[in-house]
């Protein structure tokens, strides 16, 4: 094994070191408050090419695999204060972008692909208020009629979809709630018959990630704008969370790694009862135990990326990856706030990490969900191997 990076994934951290002071916001603070999304900082990643960095560099995209893109992701987690942005960015690139590119027509490439080239937003309309961990209970209908689709019903609390562009659509087309029920539809935001909350949610974290609410009423689409063929909503769906249970969660060991640093800083200034408060075990094994989680969810979230380029994708390794990462990142978050103090409680960076970091264990999967599929794949692991060995 060599855990090195290679040259080139070594100029994409320094590059994006290079641009921190253009992802700078003075007003970072009360844009959070606001819950207020910033798209000149949109133009300034979209500028750098990471609005599109899944596109093949043939077509004007960075051509980043699974790893190069954690990679940059984690990079601009570190460097970029607004992880709502960064988190705004990584639900387009791995919900809307990537399944577009693995499961698109030439045809549908060459109609929406300039659109991302522009710097346009994607969201990905999934949940509804009855199906967010259960997918497959979702209630929006894509009818068939003639030469293609009407979709009629609702979808809540979708990232970016107050200021979307273009949106990823699933909707039910076949009769039961099974895994080929339902196929994957993309359309214009501004679409006759859909309508999309104006004023976004307010949330506890990712507060400058817009999130909203898109209603359909007989929203026709035109067969050519299915993604993959009818009823393979299911697998488009998974492979785009084993993409962003990998990839968008790279973001948070950027955010753990500046988190990190500022702590280690604070304990060295910090005077406490004539010394600095690192010289207490107490506050020392805090800081210890943030970089054992940190470093255990990156070689997670890695490995994960790794067998994504390899073509042997594992959805079991990518939720570990994801548990590992929220629970570090909530932890890590408590343990910043309590070596900060009375600062670390203050509106500013080291109370907002904590509010971000909590989001993490209820998105793309709750930790419930996700260690019961795991807990099932566990035991069927075990039966197999128990039963070739008689």
């Amino acid at each position: 094994m060599d855990f090195s990076l290679n040259a080139q994934q070594a100029a994409i951290q320094r590059g994006i070191a290079g641009i921190a002071a253009e992802l700078a916001d003075s007003q970072l603070t009360q844009r959070d408050l606001a819950a207020a999304f910033s798209r000149p900082l949109w133009q300034v990643l979209h500028r750098h090419g990471f609005s599109s960095l899944f596109v093949d560099t043939e077509r004007g995209g960075l051509g980043y695999g699974a790893l190069d893109a954690a990679l940059a992701l984690e990079a601009l987690g570190q460097h970029c204060q607004d992880t709502g942005l960064v988190f705004a960015l990584s639900a387009h690139l791995c919900a809307c972008l990537h399944p577009l590119l693995k499961y698109g027509k030439p045809a549908q490439l060459e109609r929406w692909l300039p659109r991302v080239m522009q710097g346009q937003i994607g969201a990905h309309a999934v949940t509804e208020v009855e199906a967010g961990s259960d997918v497959f209970a979702m209630q929006t209908q894509a009818k068939k009629e003639g030469p293609g689709y009407v979709i009629n019903g609702s979808k809540c609390y979708i990232t970016n979809a107050p200021v979307a562009d273009f949106l990823l659509v699933h909707a039910r087309t076949g009769p039961g709630q099974g895994y080929f029920d339902f196929s994957t539809f993309i359309l214009p935001a501004d679409a006759p018959g859909v309508s999309i909350s104006t004023v976004p949610h307010e949330k506890l974290g990712l507060r400058t990630a817009a999130m909203g609410d898109i209603r359909f009423e007989h929203v026709w689409v035109p067969e050519e704008d299915r993604i993959g063929a009818e009823g393979s909503g299911g697998p488009i769906f998974q492979v785009s969370m084993e993409w962003e249970r990998t990839c968008l969660f790279a973001l948070y060991l950027g955010v753990m790694q500046r988190q990190l640093e500022l702590c280690v800083t604070r304990s060295e200034l910090r005077q406490q009862f004539g010394q600095a408060i690192s010289a207490y075990q107490a506050v020392s094994h805090k800081l210890v135990d943030m970089s054992l989680r940190l470093e255990s969810a990156r070689l997670a979230i890695y490995k994960s990326a790794w067998l994504l380029d390899q073509g042997r994708p594992d959805s079991a390794c990518a939720a570990m990856a994801k548990l590992l990462v929220s629970d570090a990142a909530m932890q890590n978050g408590l343990a910043a706030v309590q070596i900060h103090g009375a600062q670390g409680i203050l509106c500013g960076e080291i109370e907002r990490q904590l509010r971000n970091a909590m989001p993490a264990s209820v998105f793309s999967g709750t930790t419930e969900v996700l260690k019961n599929n795991l807990a099932r794949q566990l035991r069927s692991a075990v039966s197999i191997r128990q039963a070739s060995s008689q």
